[in-house]
């Protein structure tokens, strides 16, 4: 059985100890992508307090998404401002060592006359990135939607950086519905680059990481093209609303381990 991971976003906020009930309930199966969220004042003692939980499982990391923005230069204070949080994740990912690290190259709002230099900087902050992250595994994730205007990269866009930087990857499979991406194709096109997969679903416009019979994709027709071509790939449930933390996310994973 292919392990699956659940971001910590749907757990209870501040409370990292609320997921020991799905490795009470799936063992060994199930690993967790952890959020940062230092916004939060209470969230560094309760991660440093689950500390030896986290150590006993398998862990990967998304970067911190509020207040962190690539594509803003060196020197500015959003730089400024996302520095601080990833300098912050570094202390954490140094004790815990994650399998590796979700990159957004934007999470800010797009514009055709800022596109081209917006891309340009967020690639030479990926370069600072990986040095302050060396040993870890960065994947470059599908961002952004076409209805709030912060999607910096098309299908084919996306598709041709990764391939031409030769970039590890993450498909967000919701990401990719909003915006009416060929799943199928995109996931072809990368296979071989392809290391995980965000799990979610959307009505086809909004991302709104619904769980994953809420939505337009048939997760019972992808998931078998997943394993098809992409079978080690690792299996990441990004839910972003606590009150499907418990019996829900538990439905779901059973879920999803029958589909594959």
């Amino acid at each position: 059985m292919s392990r699956i991971y659940i971001d910590t976003c749907v757990l209870p906020r501040c409370r990292i100890e609320t997921a020991r009930i799905y490795r009470e309930a799936f063992g060994d199966m199930i690993g967790f992508e952890l959020l940062p969220m230092f916004d939060l004042p209470e969230f560094e003692p309760n991660l440093e307090a689950n500390i030896d939980f986290l150590r006993e499982v398998p862990v990967s990391f998304h970067e911190p998404v509020f207040f962190v923005e690539h594509s803003s230069p060196k020197g500015s204070p959003e730089y400024e401002q996302s520095m601080h949080h990833l300098r912050m994740t570094k202390k954490f990912a140094d004790i815990l060592h994650p399998s590796h690290m979700v990159y957004h190259v934007n999470n800010c709002k797009v514009t055709p006359d800022a596109k081209a230099s917006m891309l340009k900087t967020s690639l030479e902050n990926l370069d600072e990135l990986r040095e302050i992250f060396s040993g870890v595994q960065i994947l470059i994730e599908n961002v952004g939607t076409d209805i709030k205007g912060d999607k910096l990269l098309d299908q084919q866009e996306f598709t041709d950086l990764c391939r031409e930087k030769n970039f590890d990857v993450l498909i967000d499979v919701g990401h990719a519905n909003a915006n009416s991406w060929d799943l199928r194709k995109v996931i072809h096109d990368l296979r071989t680059q392809i290391r995980a997969f965000h799990l979610h679903n959307n009505d086809g416009v909004h991302d709104l990481h619904n769980r994953l019979n809420d939505g337009t994709i048939n997760f019972a027709e992808l998931m078998p093209y997943i394993r098809s071509e992409v079978p080690d790939a690792e299996l990441i449930i990004e839910y972003t609303r606590p009150e499907y933390h418990g019996q829900p996310l538990m439905e779901d994973i059973e879920t999803l381990c029958r589909m594959i």
